[in-house]
């Protein structure tokens, strides 16, 4: 599974959140691609996604507001095997470069939200599931959910059983 964002401890923090929550579920090989911040902050992020069993496939170490779309290129191809991909607030050119690789690798596509207009024509061509997080997730429950689900697209569930399934293990009212 790979779970692409922006990796600092307040931007997208639904992104490194689900990655945690993935590694800690067991049972897939979870890889971030993203950006994280350069010296010291960033070696704590890093530090912290190492220490929940999280790999970076593709981190880079700048101040960039988000990811090349090169970079997650270059990741999904140096990682065929790849089952899930999670997208973080995407802007349309790496939410593209996310549907040609889940397109030719076979993997389940999940988006968290917000989408502008181009994006969700995108993710809507993809057969994308877009997730919106609430604005605020101070316990990851939200993140929760979405690594479950993601765990259960990885373990090959199709993804009406996969979100049936977490919602009925995490005793969530479906919506």
């Amino acid at each position: 599974m790979i779970v692409v964002g922006v990796l600092t401890p307040h931007a997208d923090a639904a992104v490194g959140a689900v990655a945690r929550r993935a590694a800690s579920g067991g049972g897939a090989r979870v890889e971030i691609v993203g950006v994280a911040p350069a010296g010291v902050d960033g070696d704590r992020v890093l530090g912290a996604f190492a220490a929940a069993g999280v790999g970076h496939a593709t981190v880079t170490r700048s101040e960039a507001p988000t990811i090349e779309p090169a970079d997650l290129e270059l990741a999904l191809r140096y990682l065929p095997d790849v089952r899930v991909i999670v997208l973080g607030a995407p802007d349309p050119g790496l939410l593209g470069v996310a549907a040609d690789g889940s397109s030719w690798s076979g993997a389940a596509l999940i988006v968290l939200g917000p989408l502008g207009a181009e994006a969700v024509a995108i993710a809507d061509a993809a057969g994308a599931i877009v997730l919106e997080p609430p604005s605020s997730d101070p316990d990851e429950a939200f993140a929760g959910l979405v690594a479950a689900f993601a765990l259960r697209l990885d373990a090959g569930e199709g993804a009406a059983s996969a979100w049936r399934s977490t919602l009925a293990s995490l005793a969530v009212d479906p919506a």
